[in-house]
């Protein structure tokens, strides 16, 4: 019998369905792996974490939080189990995409997936060394439904909506760079000859000023739409999500619709897409200009809405080189245990 391993949080969450504080039906999901043929152990991630249970040279199927107390405790959990030898689902590279958009950055250029520009940086200090083209967008790591997501006219107004993002000292502290700079009395450190005191305060105030790190994308002008795809093994549900008046952004607009013509370029795109990135399932956000060029916005292989797949009356496959599209309605667990087995079938 083939066997897995199920990490879930407390009471057995495993995210999500139409929020991310709601599992799914976790016992529906364990039923539907056995109907399928395997073994399934399911567990929290403190009972890896304290050794209550071990884990090596094995198959992990794990779920993600938005708690804050349990997102970098899932993160040392997948580094041990890594060591251990076993074989994380999603990968742990997939992993680091969840809220952290300068991660995906860095992982579509190590996959050689092209297309906007896109660039991470941890201040806008850096912005200096490099040539910005504008409009540009701007993301904060973190966010869904185009929360953290910006459009900057010109350099100006890009550092403007960063330093509105960045936290700013409090009265307390401005008060206390006031006073380190002018009213701490003169002293030697031994072993720095070179120590100043107003430099040191400088340096300081420099250090305990907050800073966001960021990403910039290039701006697709014109846009009044974008799709949303989920591949779950080799069936591809699709949306058109619009924008709304006097807004370039479509995700969190919800505005959706299932009404439109085959979308055979959109399926050639996302399917070459889901391949080239190995994982059982894959979410992406995908925008066509005029003249009918698409382009990828952002991928999640973990953390992803699912109204596409709710709303939507089926999905489409592809048969002997050809799109078709299937009319289904199943469980999100039984879309969920298909296409975990279909990647590890193959």
């Amino acid at each position: 019998m083939k066997e897995i391993n199920l990490l879930v949080g407390y009471d057995g969450f495993f995210g999500q369905t139409r929020k991310p504080w709601v599992s799914i039906d976790t016992l529906s999901l364990v039923r539907e792996l056995e109907r399928l043929g395997y073994a399934v152990q399911m567990n929290e991630f403190h009972e890896v974490v304290n050794d209550k249970v071990k884990i090596e040279n094995k198959i992990v199927f794990y779920t993600f939080s938005h708690r804050l107390n349990l997102q970098q405790y899932i993160r040392d959990c997948l580094l041990y189990l890594l060591a251990c030898g076993d074989t994380l689902i999603p990968s742990y590279e997939l992993f680091c995409c969840h809220e952290n958009k300068g991660w995906q950055v860095l992982l579509r250029r190590e996959l050689n997936i092209e297309g906007l520009w896109n660039a991470y940086f941890s201040s806008k200090r850096e912005l200096k060394n490099y040539e910005i083209k504008y409009p540009v967008v701007l993301k904060t790591l973190t966010g869904s439904n185009a929360k953290g997501v910006f459009l900057a006219k010109d350099e100006e107004d890009l550092l403007k909506k960063i330093k509105s993002l960045e936290k700013q000292p409090s009265i307390a502290q401005k008060l206390d760079f006031f006073r380190r700079k002018y009213f701490r009395k003169y002293k030697k450190l031994p072993g720095y000859p070179d120590y100043d005191l107003f430099k040191d305060a400088l340096l300081y105030q420099d250090y305990m000023t907050p800073e966001i790190p960021f990403v910039l994308q290039e701006f697709v002008p014109d846009l009044t739409y974008d799709y949303r795809v989920v591949a779950i093994g080799e069936k591809y549900f699709v949306s058109k999500r619009l924008t709304r008046k006097n807004d370039f952004r479509a995700s969190g607009a919800k505005k959706f619709s299932f009404d439109f013509p085959l979308p055979v370029k959109l399926l050639d795109f996302a399917s070459e897409l889901h391949h080239k990135i190995h994982s059982p399932y894959l979410s992406i956000d995908v925008g066509e200009d005029k003249e009918g060029k698409l382009y990828l916005f952002e991928f999640q292989a973990e953390h992803f809405g699912i109204y596409t797949i709710i709303m939507g009356k089926g999905y489409y496959v592809q048969e002997a080189g050809t799109w078709k599209f299937v009319e289904e309605k199943k469980s999100f667990e039984e879309y969920l245990a298909y296409g975990l087995d279909l990647f590890l079938s193959s």
